[in-house]
């Protein structure tokens, strides 16, 4: 049967998947979609702009699929809906679009907490005041966004990512912090792309790092010499895919907002 390119924008909430990518042990985002397409006489896979791990959320991620000819695809966004994700759009891709393999940027956020925090963020925020790997010492968000410019330019990143993960020069394009509320704090995150682990690394090390329990020459060697460390991932819980970015080419890319949920995690602007 003919068929047409298209592309969806889906959200989710980590917290209950094990990550994007479909698996025996399940339940993963992807299984979730796909049944639900499947359901809509859709039996087409997915191919996804990254395989996010488990626990980690999406604001935005762009999955490419093939649908039949005809197909109304507002209509389509709206019966792909779940407890915990749904799909913001859908919509005809350009020709050529691959929504991994034609994206230029992506954009993490990480939220911090020292605390006092909303208790509604409990579940997305990494309290890391209260964190006994960290030690005594205190760990300030300012200081978290300091390391992290730290490690803004391109590197191998080999000591922040797994080593499944290909080996190749990686830009982090910009860091920014942002408070959300009281107690709640965001890491902004942009780059050319991300080896698994790689942001959660990143912050870890950071918080290492900010609290005293790294030494600046073992940060920095790891960025400069790829020399691993004893570092920490920073929970899954915290990490949010934020957007896709693919040049101006991109499905979504005049869209802003959505039929996106209210509230954690995906406050922010």
């Amino acid at each position: 049967m003919p068929s047409l390119r298209a592309a969806l924008w889906l959200w989710y909430r980590g917290t209950r998947f094990r990550g994007w990518q479909r698996q025996p042990e399940g339940p993963t985002v992807q299984e979730a979609v796909e049944e639900a397409l499947a359901a809509c006489g859709i039996p087409a896979g997915l191919a996804a702009a990254g395989r996010t791990d488990r626990g980690v959320h999406a604001r935005q991620q762009v999955a490419s699929l093939r649908v039949p000819h005809g197909t109304d695809l507002p209509a389509l966004a709206l019966r792909l809906q779940g407890p915990d994700w749904g799909v913001v759009a859908a919509a005809p891709a350009p020709p050529g679009f691959h929504a991994q393999w034609s994206a230029s940027e992506k954009e993490y956020r990480y939220r911090v907490s020292l605390g006092a925090a909303d208790e509604g963020w409990a579940a997305y925020a990494w309290d890391v005041r209260g964190d006994a790997r960290l030690g005594a010492a205190g760990v300030y968000p300012q200081a978290l966004e300091e390391a992290l410019r730290t490690a803004v330019g391109t590197h191998d990143f080999f000591a922040f990512h797994a080593a499944s993960s290909v080996r190749r020069p990686r830009t982090l394009r910009q860091v920014a912090l942002h408070s959300l509320a009281e107690g709640l704090w965001e890491l902004r995150l942009s780059g050319s792309g991300f080896g698994r682990y790689q942001v959660r690394a990143l912050v870890g090390g950071a918080a290492l790092l900010a609290s005293g329990q790294l030494s600046l020459e073992a940060w920095r060697a790891a960025l400069e010499a790829q020399t691993r460390f004893s570092g920490l991932l920073a929970p899954a819980k915290g990490l949010v895919l934020w957007a896709l970015h693919y040049g101006g080419l991109g499905p979504f890319d005049a869209q802003v907002g959505g039929h996106l949920p209210d509230g954690p995690p995906f406050d922010g602007s």
